[in-house]
């Protein structure tokens, strides 16, 4: 078994608590709180908050503190139509290489999706949400392709709970229907359709935030 050093365990805790939205986006990250809070020391925390400042999740300002980044439109406007871009790729090739257990895997998902809805456990959704979306890109094959979309996935798990933070049940709802749509095209193996409905999805998402 594997043993994690205690800076990669803060590491772990601490991004996981930043992509679940434990953090108000601006908001001042205390060090010696978050140490406490997790039970592990202050040096290997301060070790896991500067590596988290370097891959941009954590904004470390010199005599000021440390924050939690704040995505700006034009950031997020960029990641979202990069995203088109990525998975209009990633459906045109799924559909090019597509197996039934391949449907399969994406059913499940929207299973659980919708387990998740009906208990209310509305930060399950948002998971599902892009594992959901990953998923469609891991099936290609196409590792560089998931790679890219890799890179950006956990800032749209942060956007992600900023869109659905109002009206959560209802706005999940709607992204459950969305991904049905998608996939009932990808099973038809109808391209065009598909990314259509993955652009309309994505779009959806600009739309809760305001930013279209």
């Amino acid at each position: 078994m594997e043993h994690l050093s205690l800076k990669e365990r803060a590491y772990n805790i601490i991004k996981n608590k930043i992509l679940n939205g434990d953090f108000e986006p601006g908001s001042r990250v205390r060090e010696d709180i978050l140490a406490e809070k997790i039970s592990i020391s202050r040096t290997p925390v301060r070790e896991a908050i500067n590596l988290l400042s370097a891959e941009g999740f954590l904004n470390n300002i010199p005599r000021k503190g440390i924050f939690m980044i704040e995505l700006s439109k034009e950031e997020i406007i960029d990641i979202l139509d990069l995203r088109i871009v990525l998975e209009c790729l990633a459906v045109d090739r799924l559909i090019d290489v597509m197996e039934p257990e391949h449907i399969q895997v994406l059913e499940k998902i929207m299973d659980e999706f919708k387990e998740a809805l009906d208990n209310g456990d509305y930060k399950k959704c948002n998971k599902l949400d892009s594992y959901f979306h990953m998923t469609i890109a891991k099936l290609t094959g196409n590792k560089m392709l998931v790679k890219f979309l890799s890179e950006i996935d956990d800032f749209m798990q942060i956007t992600r709970n900023i869109e659905k933070k109002v009206d959560s049940k209802a706005k999940n709802e709607k992204t459950l229907m969305e991904h049905r749509i998608i996939l009932g095209y990808i099973k038809n193996h109808d391209k065009l359709a598909a990314k259509k409905a993955l652009t309309d999805n994505i779009q959806t998402m600009k739309k809760n935030l305001n930013i279209c």
